[in-house]
């Protein structure tokens, strides 16, 4: 009973950080499930842990009489902590003990304890034998239930398990390197994931060593690392293809479908996805579908422009809050924005290490209307970004951490999208690449 009125406590904590955090949205118990939809798109980016909006609207507004640990979990690694647990010692760290009521009470010096028998020698021995046997069954219980699952996690929380080349055009060999403590060994799985979802599961021989698995589909694969059967690392594989590609997704789902960009040509030029060309269960209120082109060493990811000329309307099956994105990828880091209507918090800008989201700034005044074409453009140089709209420059950011030799230019949008044309080129104008979706690609 105790644990679950200071469960209850913390719980009010949360929320009161978030109302500190939100202040702008008024208090939670306020909040319109549009606000509730926007915090768990956030969750979901910022964490990849997917959070209904209706549990969020049942944790904030506190109907129901205890939420589960994950919920409480995802919530606080939102605000900064490691988890909830994390939280609680932090919030508890300061508070002093104040209960007194298990102090003994000294007798006064007039009553005396009764005479006690003398205990016999046989009996002595056997309370003493009785008293070891229970303190030998405790321990035994304690290193099961405890201290055994413990050292499990800290064996689990050794194991070094990484990957190089893990973005490519397909076919793609990806090496594995592992390091494992042999008391593990035998319940170590790797399990291989196309991005069509097959998969192939291996065995690990040694402890110690390397695996390579060549990935043969388009698009984003993966590798899990399980333990009993239980994934609980997990590394991405980009797989690409030269030129042009559309990606479909529905990331509540996990369905994830690759098309060739044919499909999506417009006869009024350009390229906009037709819905019937997806998956009918991607396509409820949580379709992706990106315009993804590919080509290794593209451009200096630290100087360069990015053009696109953009629409995300009824006519492309926009889903509110009909978001648009434009980001240009390396193997190590990326440049990019997002944009959306009467959404600011969710809005978002990106250079290297350094990310701006709108729930920090309130970016309100962007105006953006979707239905209409846009441009959407990126100016790179010497680490510095700058980010405009209809050549309007309306944010900057100076990063630090290089990303690179840019190979990928990304279109996304919630809903099908549609672009008229690309242009890159290098900071003294020279193009590097150009695609007028009003011609048919060569």
């Amino acid at each position: 009973m105790m644990d679950e009125i200071k469960d209850r406590r913390y719980i009010k904590e949360i929320i009161k950080e978030y109302n500190t955090r939100f202040a702008s949205w008024g208090p939670s118990d306020s909040w319109d499930l549009d606000q509730f939809k926007t915090l768990e798109n956030m969750i979901f980016e910022l964490t990849n842990t997917m959070v209904s909006a209706n549990t969020l609207k049942r944790f904030f507004q506190q109907r129901t009489g205890n939420p589960q640990l994950a919920t409480r979990d995802v919530l606080c690694r939102l605000l900064g902590y490691t988890g909830y647990i994390d939280f609680v010692m932090k919030k508890t760290r300061k508070e002093e003990p104040t209960d007194t009521a298990d102090k003994p009470i000294p007798l006064p010096e007039t009553v005396q304890a009764p005479p006690v028998a003398p205990v016999k020698p046989k009996s002595r021995r056997l309370i003493y034998f009785l008293i070891a046997l229970l303190l030998l069954i405790g321990a035994a219980l304690l290193y099961t239930l405890k201290i055994s699952d413990s050292y499990t996690k800290y064996q689990l929380s050794k194991i070094e398990f990484a990957a190089s080349d893990t973005k490519g055009m397909n076919p793609l060999t990806v090496t594995f390197s592992y390091d494992i403590p042999s008391a593990l060994l035998d319940d170590i799985r790797l399990i291989f994931e196309e991005p069509n979802g097959d998969t192939l599961s291996k065995k690990l021989s040694r402890p110690v060593g390397q695996v390579n698995a060549t990935y043969i589909f388009e698009g984003d694969g993966f590798c899990h690392l399980q333990y009993k059967g239980k994934t609980f690392r997990t590394i991405g594989i980009e797989i690409r293809k030269p030129g042009w590609s559309v990606f479909t997704r529905n990331e509540r789902k996990g369905i994830f479908r690759t098309a060739p960009i044919r499909q999506a040509y417009h006869k009024d030029g350009y390229v906009s996805m037709p819905l019937d060309s997806v998956v009918p269960e991607a396509r409820p209120n949580h379709l992706f579908v990106s315009y993804v082109f590919y080509k290794e060493q593209l451009v200096n990811g630290d100087n360069f422009m990015l053009e696109a000329r953009v629409r995300n309307s009824a006519l492309e099956n926009a889903i509110p809050r009909s978001d648009v994105m434009l980001y240009i990828l390396s193997d190590s880091g990326r440049h990019g924005f997002a944009l959306n209507e009467a959404g600011y918090a969710y809005i978002k800008f990106i250079s290297g290490e350094k990310t701006i989201m709108g729930d920090e700034y309130n970016l309100s005044g962007l105006n953006f209307n979707a239905s209409e074409w846009h441009v959407m453009g990126i100016r790179v140089e010497n680490k510095k970004s700058a980010f405009y709209l209809d050549g309007k420059r309306i944010w900057n950011i100076d990063y630090n951490k290089p990303i690179g030799e840019a190979n990928e230019i990304i279109l996304r949008f919630k809903g099908c999208g549609a672009v008229d044309y690309v242009k890159l080129s290098k900071l003294d104008g020279q193009p590097v690449y150009q695609q007028d979706f009003n011609e048919p690609l060569p």
